[in-house]
């Protein structure tokens, strides 16, 4: 019988068919059996009819997943837009050849870059002394059999050297080598079972060596993949210890096996280090530790806050004898300060307070000041300093912003840098001076779009289904605007992250062919501080998509645009939201198009799950109200058979190290099969990357001209 699926499987990989949106019929998708598994929890009874798609290493499953893979090529190489969008792309994006990206400042007022080189095809990695120096090529991945692409860089606090991060795997594992910068040649370690979006290296503070989380187990077939990792201190030039380990480990602090014991040391200045148990959540347990204990074997880990007292512990600064942070608090946040010798997190001595629409979203520490940022609703973005005496300024920017960052900050000096973007304005970095203000920094030449000269930007509040008010941004030609405009949709609404505004030319093209750029702002975000995000996850968390839903019906009923002219696109924990907006109202959208989701949350959130905090965010399946959220947010689970969805194109990638690709297939084998309509719907895999899609310009054309492609080719423009 396996042979038998085998042949079809095969079969419909050679298919040559037109797949125009009006030919697509329910027996062009690739076949698989039903496999029912019927569980009962909590009064509840769910019936998953593909418990089959959990078994990646089934070749019948392995079969099925490449034919529907094929099956998205072959509709892609006969959409005539894709080519069309492809143009396009690359024009943006050989326009940006010769620019700079992953610029590291230090505190010694080096620069680190990777510039693209078009004769060799690679990023070349660049030092310059200072900004005025001339710039010294020390790296070129075309001359090396191993460093192909490099997708990390930490240089050390004295510039001498220069950690490089690539993945010769493609899996979730990352390596890690030392780059003399003087000589250009490596030191002998190679750091592995090290992942830089996880914990990368924490560099000490007399650049001899650094700490790095390690993973024991990074396949992720094997039992406890992910689980269990450790703070290693290594010196250069020593050999791999993995026994000396300073944090996280039982005989040091004892952590949760999920959660990541990681730790900051912020500056050459530091006295201190801060250990904290990471997970998916705001807030984390911290602890102190002094630099030359660690360092001499003595570790003598002392507690320092809880997760109760509400530390954003990623941006807390160590600054002589006092620490810096931000903290939540009632009304918002605030940016607080307690002496390391005598801490009272729960009384301390605040510097500024943020609100829950205008809440503090940055900060940085330089010698004699603290700079921060606040985001009202997510996208009016200002600029604060404070001085010693507490004095706080309101920063003019030459632009008008909607997200900041801050670079180059260190406790030894008062250098800093601050990037600004916006949804019209093109990613700038400016250089801030006590005399003068916001300088650009002038590193590199500007990059001018005139095409998107006339596009405004504007946001509206639209009541949601219990009166609360959401923010919509929208871009578009306000000479173009009528009420058949097309719009595109990109949702998220997860862990808290803002929809912050960005400069993106690939995108920025929808609005200016005419069509309309809308970002809804929905509960689960940060847009309007911790409580935004509160509303939207767990028990709540369908607030999210019926804040979704009540936007896309505001652009009707204001006169933007129409029923069937409207593309819903996500990723990642966006699948949930955007997933769920579907289920209830598939009218609503004439594609629905998600890059690596999570769809089956279910699946996947609970506390026994080996490699995933997430629980944190959706609910476990160990709490009756938990689990019976879960269930209402299951976009795989509450697919309705009595609907007509939209033109659905799912895009997982075989090497996500959060997101199983069994959870896209799920969704996918189910909709195929109950799907009576004429609309394609697709499983688009990327095989060779991860979950953060580390491809090169290539890639990411490709991977957006299919997505803008396919939410064009699929507008039903006569509705």
């Amino acid at each position: 019988m396996k042979d038998q699926f085998l042949f079809l499987y095969m079969s419909l990989v050679s298919l040559t068919i037109s797949f125009g949106q009006e030919n697509f019929v329910q027996s062009q998708y690739p076949s698989l059996p039903k496999q029912v598994l019927t569980s009962h929890n909590f009064g509840i009874t769910l019936i998953d009819d593909y418990a089959n798609l959990n078994n990646l290493e089934d070749p019948m499953i392995v079969q099925w997943l490449k034919s529907q893979d094929s099956l998205a090529e072959a509709y892609f190489s006969n959409n005539n837009l894709l080519q069309d969008y492809l143009v396009k792309f690359e024009k943006f994006q050989n326009r940006q050849n010769g620019s700079m990206s992953m610029v590291e400042v230090n505190e010694e007022g080096n620069y680190f870059y990777l510039k693209y080189d078009d004769s060799s095809g690679t990023q070349k990695l660049y030092f310059k002394e200072n900004l005025s120096a001339e710039e010294v090529e020390i790296f070129d991945p075309a001359n090396h059999n191993e460093i192909k692409a490099i997708t990390y860089l930490k240089p050390s606090f004295d510039g001498k050297k220069i950690a490089i991060g690539y993945r010769p795997d493609q899996n979730f594992s990352s390596t890690v080598r030392v780059l003399d910068v003087k000589n250009k040649k490596f030191y002998r370690e190679e750091i592995t079972n090290i992942n830089p979006s996880f914990g990368g290296i924490e560099w000490l503070p007399d650049s001899s060596g650094f700490i790095y989380l390690y993973f024991p187990i990074v396949d992720q077939k094997e039992p406890g993949y992910k689980r269990n990792s450790f703070s290693v201190l290594h010196k250069l030039g020593d050999s791999l210890d993995l026994n000396n380990k300073v944090f996280g480990d039982s005989n040091t602090v004892n952590i949760s096996p999920d959660f990541y014991p990681k730790v900051k040391i912020g500056s050459s200045q530091d006295k201190y280090i801060i250990g904290y148990s990471a997970s998916s959540s705001d807030h984390y347990d911290g602890y102190i530790a002094k630099v030359s204990d660690i360092i001499s074997g003595n570790l003598n880990w002392i507690p320092f806050f809880t997760d109760e007292q509400k530390v954003y512990l990623t941006e807390g600064e160590v600054r002589g004898e006092e620490f810096i942070f931000r903290q939540g608090n009632d009304t918002g946040n605030q940016i607080s300060r307690v002496q390391i010798q005598n801490p009272n997190f729960n009384n301390p001595e605040v510097l500024v307070e943020g609100t829950m629409e205008n809440p503090i979203t940055q900060f940085d520490v330089t010698r004699d000041k603290v700079y921060y940022s606040r985001s009202k609703y997510g996208v009016e973005v200002s600029l604060w300093e404070i001085d010693k005496k507490k004095n706080i300024t309101n920063l003019k920017t030459p632009i008008t912003p909607g997200y900041v960052t801050f670079f180059g900050g260190s406790v030894k000096n008062n250098s800093i840098g601050v990037e600004l973007d916006g949804w019209t304005s093109n990613y700038t970095r400016f250089l801030i001076s006590e005399e003068e203000g916001l300088q650009k920094e002038g590193l590199q030449l500007e990059i001018l779009y005139s095409e998107f000269e006339d596009l405004i930007s504007e946001q509206i509040m639209v009541k949601s289904h219990d009166g609360v008010e959401v923010p919509l941004s929208l871009l578009y030609n306000p000479s173009l605007l009528n009420s058949n405009n097309e719009v595109f949709i990109y949702v998220y609404g997860a862990y808290g992250e803002s929809l912050s505004p960005f400069f993106y030319p690939i995108f920025l093209d929808w609005a200016a062919r005419g069509g309309i750029l809308a970002f809804p702002h929905v509960r689960g975000g940060g847009e309007k501080g911790k409580e935004w995000h509160l509303q939207g996850m767990k028990t709540l968390k369908h607030n999210s998509w019926k804040d979704l839903i009540s936007c896309t019906e505001a652009l009707i009923e204001k006169g933007f645009t129409k029923k069937g002219l409207i593309s819903l696109y996500t990723s990642s924990a966006g699948g949930v939201t955007a997933g769920m907006a579907v289920n209830e109202r598939p009218d609503l959208f004439s594609s629905f198009i998600a890059e690596v989701p999570r769809l089956n949350p279910l699946g996947l959130e609970s506390s026994a799950t080996s490699n995933s905090t997430s629980y944190l965010e959706y609910g476990t399946v160990k709490d009756s109200l938990e689990f019976t959220g879960l269930v209402k947010m299951d976009p795989y689970y509450n697919l309705n058979t009595e609907n007509e969805y939209p033109a659905t194109l799912i895009m997982p990638a075989s090497q996500d190290d959060r997101i199983p690709l069994w959870d896209s297939g799920k969704y996918i084998a189910k909709l195929q099969s109950s799907s009576n309509a004429e609309m394609p719907v697709l499983m688009d895999i990327d095989y060779l990357n991860g979950h953060e899609g580390l491809g090169n310009y290539d890639d990411t054309v490709m991977l957006y001209g299919k997505i803008f492609s396919f939410a064009m080719s699929n507008m039903k423009r006569n509705q």
